[in-house]
């Protein structure tokens, strides 16, 4: 048996499930007779544009080579700079509507891109092979 990773918990309400490729809000405030569930799939580059940066950039920079390098390049896709922007701000956008900031994913020119969450905790499980 072996750990595999399984998500991510972002705070106390965002689940990112690595398996499924997607993300939940799952409030903890308690409401009365409200129950709100919210949320998004991503999509291949997305997906392991944000697996890269949680696991990477929550306390340091990553510079816009090494995330062309690991997100198009390793995968034999063409990258581009105007590429890895589009990205960026769609996933920002994708994140916003689950009540993250706009400006979750951050990039400090000349220093390269930042993740601006708190509280990120990678999730792993037992996996038989």
């Amino acid at each position: 048996m072996k750990y595999q990773l399984q998500g991510f918990m972002i705070g106390r309400e965002i689940f990112f499930d690595v398996k499924e490729a997607r993300i939940f809000r799952l409030p903890v405030h308690k409401m009365d007779s409200i129950i709100l569930f919210g949320g998004i799939f991503l999509n291949s580059t997305m997906f392991r544009l944000l697996i890269y940066l949680l696991i990477n950039a929550e306390n340091r920079y990553v510079s816009r080579d090494e995330l062309l390098s690991n997100i198009w390049e390793k995968y034999d896709l063409s990258a581009s700079t105007q590429r890895l922007c589009k990205v960026v701000s769609n996933l920002n956008k994708k994140l916003s509507l689950l009540g993250l900031p706009a400006d979750t994913i951050v990039n400090v020119k000349g220093s390269g891109y930042i993740i601006r969450l708190n509280n990120i905790k990678p999730l792993y499980g037992l996996v038989d092979f």
